[in-house]
């Protein structure tokens, strides 16, 4: 073999090699920001309940004095979660944090509905980013410890990353409920007591608006089970007059609009709800959110939901 084949080929071996080396050590960098990324969204979600909480612990003494030392132990836990320095000491205290808290809300006097709204809103979206963050770190461990992206990983001090394990019992978050049960259209649901497996919430990302902008409203569900598959069955109806733009849905009647997915075992999904405007005033998105586990639909839990929405009339330069 003559000295430009070899060169030749010496040339092209180092092409494949530094671009299967960028190529590698940018998807792990790639992958690392998205694990932090995520952790930053679960810290989110754990100062939304810390900003809750001085509320819920005065509503809970006013109610409650008995209950003393769930009280002493939220306060306590949260000032740990609080001093935490580093993730792994923060998913330490949120680990005594989070039994605490579950039980601080089941001393809420019912007459105080929409702040035990808010914190149950808080526990979906907390168990919803836990998840979504335990599956980034599964994929960017798994992308440093395979050959042979792993020589990169060493060579470039990648490290795994720590994981958030539920403690036993925590897959029970509350379960949102949006009023009276109703019946579905397409199911026969009979009102069982909550299933203590899912969580499903409908919460506006941008519900005042002027007219001729979208409104967006977001749909997450949870399955925080281990076994049967969850499947979701949602029915909006917007506004008279307005409809639902987004992909996901189809017409299913006069002013409804309806989609049904599936999730697996300890998945998570949040669905975008674009709603079309065509009228100013104050209005209400109502709908029904019917969910059930596996192939039994003797168990569905069917639930109506309701969000205002406010559309402005544009302003004109006169007035």
């Amino acid at each position: 073999m003559s000295l430009k084949t070899l060169l030749a080929v010496a040339f092209v071996f180092v092409l494949l090699f530094g671009g299967w080396f960028f190529v590698t050590y940018n998807g792990l960098v790639s992958a690392e920001e998205g694990v932090d990324a995520q952790w930053s969204q679960v810290e989110n979600q754990y100062q939304r309940r810390a900003d809750l909480i001085p509320n819920l612990v005065e509503t809970v003494k006013a109610s409650a004095a008995h209950e003393e030392k769930i009280l002493d132990d939220v306060i306590k836990y949260q000032n740990q979660w609080n001093a935490a320095t580093t993730r792994e000491e923060k998913i330490q205290a949120a680990k005594e944090l989070d039994p605490a808290f579950k039980k601080l809300l089941g001393n809420i006097p019912d007459s105080f509905s929409a702040l035990q709204a808010q914190l149950e809103g808080t526990e979906n979206r907390i168990s919803t980013e836990r998840l979504r963050y335990k599956d980034k770190v599964e994929t960017y461990n798994s992308m440093i410890r395979r050959m042979p992206a792993s020589i990169i990983a060493n060579m470039f001090g990648f490290k795994s990353k720590a994981y958030f394990e539920a403690e036993r019992g925590a897959e029970e978050a509350p379960v949102v409920t949006f009023g009276t049960p109703a019946a579905t259209p397409n199911l026969t649901p009979r009102t069982t007591t909550p299933l203590q497996s899912a969580s499903v919430e409908l919460y506006g990302e941008k519900t005042d608006v002027d007219i001729g902008e979208d409104i967006i409203l977001k749909l997450s569900a949870v399955n925080l089970i281990t076994k049967p598959v969850m499947t979701v069955q949602v029915i909006l109806i917007p506004p008279s007059g307005m409809s639902v733009t987004s992909s996901e849905f189809a017409t299913s009647g006069a002013g409804q609009f309806t989609t049904t997915y599936k999730l697996e075992p300890g998945s998570a999904r949040d669905i975008e709800v674009r709603i079309k405007t065509s009228q100013v005033g104050d209005f209400t998105v109502k709908g029904r959110v019917v969910y059930y586990f596996g192939d039994n639909i003797s168990t569905a839990e069917d639930h109506m939901l309701e969000l205002p929405i406010k559309v402005r009339a544009i302003k004109t330069i006169n007035g």
